[in-house]
């Protein structure tokens, strides 16, 4: 997937650092044109390079973790037929048909709750310090209960103890324990004492002198601790200036021998002991941290093999060989380099026929034939790599087809099977098959409701969207019944009827309701449809709230339709509501009194920048195509340009669109009154030169000296 080694990472974000410097005035991301600066996804079913939007489908675009993931859950099938999962709450604009590592893991696994990442041996894991793990205190307290021959005053001053050990500096020979069995849980947990400390030789010679205790609880957690002395004295030193791991290079390789010759030892002694789990799973930990990767990988494989979909260690595991293995600029290499490793390698292909990836070069048919031999047990894997990679290739969309039988009308799907699916209808799509929107209302009948159907009405609103039917995802019992799809239509192609009408719907979300009230008000005023203005008006309900602002419609819950009932009208230059502006506007469309009010509602009330949902040319995208409106949208920048040139205008009324016309390039000398722009081109194609915001301001000085917008201007940008 991406970055580090050790820290959590941050998916790529959408916006670039232009956007960041000049979000202020409407420079948007190529979707939500006033969205925050995070990642938003791409409305479309192709995924041809890294998204932070993950699909239900195994796809080169997606986190490796989730294609890791997915693949496990198809391996073994799991039950997946439950109810949608809402959406990630971090990310309300991906709906329910995109999602994050951490929103999959969310959806998958609501219950569970934040993990010990120490171990639960004796809670004093790999963490550094004063760690005290609840789990590791549970489990000691949990030995000395059943210690019938220990005295109950020790059993409370060693519990006591415990819950310091690591923190304080304990008078450990001043403890009031006399018994032999109480003496070697104190001996325990001053060699405890020492691993935390990071005192090694004290910790190996205290817990060696212990594997022979009494408590057999005691004895075999001796014997296993050697490997966590070793794990962390191994990398104790490999640690930068700001925490980072520095790289396995910097590793105590002795201590990573020590480590993995102490695995040996405990599974001699205890093979079905408590910690046995525990120590298979740390032989990968000194694989990496050794340089083994060749171990490591076939290890990665086994585990993806065998290990159930449905545990939430699966994605535990997902996580490790995303961080251990394929974040590595060369792991393709190591996978392909290894025999017997078809699922790792499919995962390695994925990643490499990402578009953008230059280093290697995007995965070639020859190099994918000449794998055909890995894959003779997973023949649905293979099939589905070569599809991909003829797909994100350009290749002749009827050659996949052939390589991805129709299986639509199947009952229900593994992860892996759905994604052969998509693709397949993917392909339909490329040839302008007459059958695509059949096949995809067949495949919504099998396709899990968490995340699948989402993405197939997706594709069946983009193939109706393309056929210019787009009122049929809006008809009485159409299937496209995913909010999101139909907010993001609703924004861009929906025509006032259809607005109107799902403004009425009460069996819509309200969210999805207060979204059409929005667009229908907001194009009736920036198409200049002012004569259906007041009428629409009504679809708003009097409680309406205006609160939250327009700087994050695709992730605020609230749309803010109540600005239209009860926004800012003025702030100096007189203006009535703008339902009254709007129906001047209605009668006399040049008045320009109305228009500069029009342009002080759109000012005053955080228009400036905004847009709704703007896709891309792409006509495989969703919301791409003509909208149901006519004209072009009319910013304040067109509004004070007309009036400038227009010399019949009062003297009040030009002064004060002169005013307006420089104040737009104020503070930052770019036109904050024409955005939203989705490219920095767009920007700079809507400047005025400086030297005609000079002449504005020369003109307003010279003409009008006397008005208050002359006077109270003092620069031009």
């Amino acid at each position: 997937m991406g970055q580090n080694l050790t820290f959590p990472r941050k998916h790529p974000v959408a916006a670039t650092l232009l956007l960041l410097s000049l979000s202020g005035i409407g420079l948007g991301g190529a979707l939500w044109a006033c969205a925050d600066s995070s990642c938003s996804p791409g409305w479309q079913l192709a995924s041809p390079d890294y998204d932070c939007g993950g699909r239900a489908a195994i796809s080169p675009g997606n986190d490796t973790r989730i294609n890791i993931l997915l693949l496990m859950r198809s391996l073994k099938p799991v039950n997946s037929d439950r109810a949608g999962a809402d959406g990630d709450v971090n990310n309300p604009q991906f709906g329910r048909t995109f999602m994050t590592w951490p929103g999959l893991r969310a959806a998958f696994w609501p219950q569970a709750g934040e993990k010990d990442q120490e171990s639960s041996a004796m809670g004093n894991g790999d963490a550094a310090g004063c760690a005290v793990s609840p789990d590791g205190v549970a489990a000691f307290n949990a030995a000395l209960a059943v210690e019938t021959d220990l005295p109950a005053a020790e059993k409370a001053e060693l519990t006591g103890l415990r819950a310091r050990t690591g923190c304080d500096a304990a008078h450990w020979d001043d403890a009031p324990i006399s018994t032999r069995l109480g003496r070697e849980y104190l001996s325990y947990l001053k060699a405890a004492d020492a691993f935390h400390k990071g005192d090694w030789q004290s910790a190996r010679q205290g817990f060696a002198s212990l594997t022979r205790s009494r408590s057999k609880w005691v004895a075999e957690t001796a014997q296993y601790m050697p490997i966590r002395i070793g794990l962390r004295a191994a990398v104790a030193k490999a640690v930068d200036e700001y925490g980072d791991f520095a790289g396995p290079e910097k590793v105590d390789a002795a201590a990573v021998k020590q480590a993995g010759d102490a695995i040996g030892a405990y599974l001699k002694a205890y093979p079905k002991g408590r910690y046995a789990t525990s120590a298979q799973g740390l032989t990968r930990r000194v694989a990496w941290l050794s340089g083994d990767m060749a171990a490591l990988v076939q290890s990665y494989e086994k585990l993806v093999a065998t290990m159930p979909g449905d545990d939430e260690a699966a994605a535990d595991l997902a996580e490790e060989i995303d961080i251990k293995l394929l974040e590595r600029p060369d792991a393709g290499r190591i996978i392909g380099s290894q025999n017997g490793v078809p699922l790792l390698l499919a995962v390695a292909d994925l990643k490499q026929m990402r578009g953008q990836n230059t280093d290697p070069a995007p995965l070639s048919a020859s190099e994918l034939t000449a794998q055909k031999r890995q894959f003779a047990a997973h023949p649905d894997l293979y099939g589905l790599l070569q599809a991909s990679r003829a797909y994100y290739g350009g290749d002749d969309p009827k050659a996949i087809l052939a390589l991805l039988p129709d299986a639509a009308r199947s009952s229900g799907f593994t992860p892996l099977a759905f994604s052969r699916q998509v693709l397949r209808g993917m392909a339909l799509g490329r040839t302008r098959d007459p059958n695509e929107a059949g096949f995809w209302r067949d495949l919504l009948k099998g396709a899990s409701p968490l995340y699948e159907r989402p993405l197939v009405e997706m594709g069946l609103a983009i193939r109706w969207q393309r056929d210019g039917r787009v009122e049929q995802v809006f008809a009485p019992g159409s299937p496209i019944t995913d909010s999101m799809t139909r907010t993001i239509l609703l924004q861009t192609l929906a025509p006032p009827a259809i607005l109107r009408m799902t403004a009425r719907d009460g069996t819509r979300p309200a969210r999805e309701r207060d979204v059409a009230r929005f667009t229908l008000l907001y194009k009736d005023l920036t198409r200049g449809a002012f004569g259906d203005f007041g009428n629409d008006l009504t679809l708003v309900p009097a409680n309406a709230g205006s609160e939250g602002g327009l700087w994050d419609f695709s992730q605020q819950d609230r749309i803010p339709t109540g600005l239209f009932r009860t926004g800012q009208w003025s702030d100096g230059f007189p203006c009535p509501s703008i339902a009254q502006t709007a129906a001047t506007l209605a009668k006399s469309p040049g008045d320009a009194k109305a228009r500069l009010c029009l342009g002080d509602f759109y000012r005053l009330n955080g228009f400036d920048g905004f847009g709704l949902f703007n896709a891309s040319e792409d006509r495989s995208m969703l919301g791409s195509g003509p909208d149901g409106f006519s004209g072009r949208s009319l910013s304040r920048s067109d509004i004070y340009a007309a009036i400038i040139a227009d010399r019949r205008a009062a003297p009040d009324d030009r002064a004060y669109a002169l005013y307006r016309a420089v104040m737009c390039y104020s503070p930052s000398g770019y036109n904050g009154c024409a955005g939203p722009y989705r490219t920095s081109e767009e920007m700079d194609a809507a400047q005025a030169p400086q030297a005609d915001r000079k002449a504005w301001f020369t003109e307003l000085k010279q003409r009008y000296p006397q008005s208050r917008w002359a006077r109270s201007l003092r620069y031009y940008w």
